[in-house]
């Protein structure tokens, strides 16, 4: 091997190091914070703990891909109760309390029988 060979394997070896040294403390930190994060729950934090594909973004894409479509499924139904509500408060403005009978007078007619 040449001097200037040495020289960038070494280079490349020490920026891998460094490269290295980055994730290894970016999944200690992750790691401390889930920790931090149970013992919370533990003491009586009414906090949920972090899905792992929370907690560690991109390594699980099929979890991720899972929660995403589940999300979907929330919001599909957070539309459905915005528009229940909309059609009760319209009925609420115009009156209608009591349902598809209201403001009838009940059928005398037929009082007593059973």
């Amino acid at each position: 091997m040449t001097y200037a060979e040495i020289s960038a394997t070494m280079t490349a070896y020490s920026k891998q190091q460094e490269v290295d040294m980055r994730i290894q403390s970016i999944i200690a930190y992750r790691q401390a914070d889930q920790i931090a994060s149970l013992v919370g729950i533990m003491m009586g934090n009414k906090q949920a703990p972090m899905a792992i594909h929370e907690a560690y973004p991109g390594i699980f894409p099929e979890l991720e891909q899972k929660a995403e479509q589940e999300n979907m499924q929330q919001q599909k139904w957070q539309i459905m109760k915005s528009r229940i509500e909309a059609y009760a408060a319209e009925k609420r403005k115009r009156g209608e309390r009591l349902g598809n009978h209201a403001g009838r007078t009940p059928d005398t007619d037929n009082v007593g029988n059973i």
